[in-house]
This record gives structure tokens, C-alpha cells and sequence, in this order.
């Protein structure tokens, strides 16, 4: 594979080989040759990047690939570059849905980077896809995550306005789960009803994968700062 993507530098086919070369080299621990892998990678989809690539959906499925190698190994920057880059390109063409998803998956490269000002923007972006495709859930899920990340920029006033579009999104998609309470904390939160979020909060949170319970908590603990109670 490794041999048969350096006669193809620079090229999507050489990315697809590199990728499984990697995969190869990782299962027979080869680290140097991981490593040259996904150097490759980065490089040939530099220079792809570059020369501004054909976005038709194999290439678009090929970069997500990509972008998810760089992802499952935690290079959380080249990630959200490729997302993002490939976002743009489904936009570009109409694939609204499509678009949606890898801004969704830009905004979580950015939130483990803890660049919470890009992974709000990027998650607003993907929830208005979101909506106008009828993915209400989706929209709904995607907004209130940026609300509760911009409780932990103290715009408080801006994490109200999103909470509203979520609520909006859960009331088009008729969706009664505990999400439409975790919407309601994020708007307590940001207008301060820090009483009304706990009694909310101590009602769901036991439903909440580990990391959206420390996202969710320490949004009470920015509260509590801002307003005092």
C-alpha cells in the first residue's frame, strides 16, 4: 500500500492507500511507519487542498474518511481543517444535509481543542442546516450544545437567543425526550434561574453521556459566577 501511494503522491487514491497502510502498519505496531503515514496524508491533502479539488461525493467521502483517521487518533486541528474545508464544498453544491454533518463534526474537533469561539460557530452552522432540512432533532441538539458552550464564554444573552431557536426546532419536530429540558436549563442558565436549571437538571441528568454532564455542570458553575446564587 505505502509503496503503491508514493508512486501516486498528491492524489486522492494515494490518501485512500496511505490510510490503509497505516491501518496495516498499526496492527503490527510499526510507529515510524504510522507516523510517515500520516504525514503523507496531511501532505497530499495539502496539496489537494491547494489546487481546490473536485467536490463530487466520492472525493467528499474520501476526505471525511480523512478527516476521521485524524480524528480517532485525537489530531484534532487537521480534523477540523478537512471538516471544514469539505463543509464548505458541500454547501457550495447544495448538499445541505451533508453539510450539516461535517460542520457538526468540525465543531467537536474544535470543542476538544477547547476553541470554544470556533466550535459555537460551527455547531450554529450545522443546526441551521439542519433545521432547513427538516432534521429537527439534529438542529435542536446542535443548538443547544452552543448554547451551553457560549454560557462558558459568558455570552449569556447570545446562549438565550440559541436556546430559543432549539426550542423552536424541538416544537417543529414535535420532539418531547428530555431534550426539551435541556434546553430549558440552558435558558435558566443564561438568564440566571439558577433554582429552576437544577431542579431540571437533577431530573436528566442521569440520561447524559459522561462529557455532556461536564459540559452541562460546568455551565451551572459559569452561572453561579455570573449571577451569584
Amino acid at each position: 500500500y505505502l509503496q503503491a501511494a508514493e508512486k501516486l503522491r498528491d492524489s486522492i487514491k494515494a490518501i485512500m492507500l496511505y490510510l490503509r497502510a497505516a491501518k496495516a502498519f498499526r496492527e503490527g505496531g510499526r510507529i515510524m511507519m504510522i507516523n510517515l503515514c500520516n504525514s503523507r496524508i496531511w501532505e497530499s491533502y495539502t496539496m489537494l487542498r491547494e489546487g481546490k479539488f473536485e467536490e463530487n461525493s466520492d472525493n467528499l467521502h474520501m476526505f471525511k474518511v480523512a478527516g476521521d483517521y485524524f480524528m480517532d487518533n485525537d489530531d484534532f486541528r487537521k480534523a477540523a481543517i478537512i471538516y471544514h474545508d469539505i463543509a464548505e464544498k458541500a454547501l457550495d453544491s447544495g448538499r445541505l444535509l451533508l453539510a450539516g454533518e461535517f460542520y457538526r463534526n468540525t465543531g467537536v474537533c474544535y470543542q476538544k481543542m477547547n476553541n470554544l469561539d470556533e466550535a459555537v460557530s460551527s455547531y450554529i452552522k450545522a443546526a441551521d442546516l439542519y433545521f432547513s432540512c427538516q432534521k429537527y432533532f439534529e438542529a435542536a441538539w446542535n443548538y443547544c450544545k452552543a448554547g451551553f458552550l457560549l454560557i462558558h464564554l459568558y455570552r449569556f444573552r447570545e446562549a438565550s437567543a440559541v436556546a430559543e431557536k432549539a426550542k423552536l426546532a424541538c416544537r417543529e419536530g414535535q420532539v418531547e425526550i428530555f431534550l426539551r429540558d435541556l434546553i430549558r436549563i440552558c435558558k435558566s442558565l443564561s438568564r440566571g434561574q439558577i433554582y429552576e436549571a437544577t431542579e431540571d437538571w437533577q431530573r436528566i441528568k442521569w440520561k447524559l453521556s459522561r462529557e455532556y454532564t461536564h459540559l452541562v455542570e460546568n455551565s451551572f458553575r459559569i452561572a453561579r459566577m455570573k449571577w451569584g446564587n
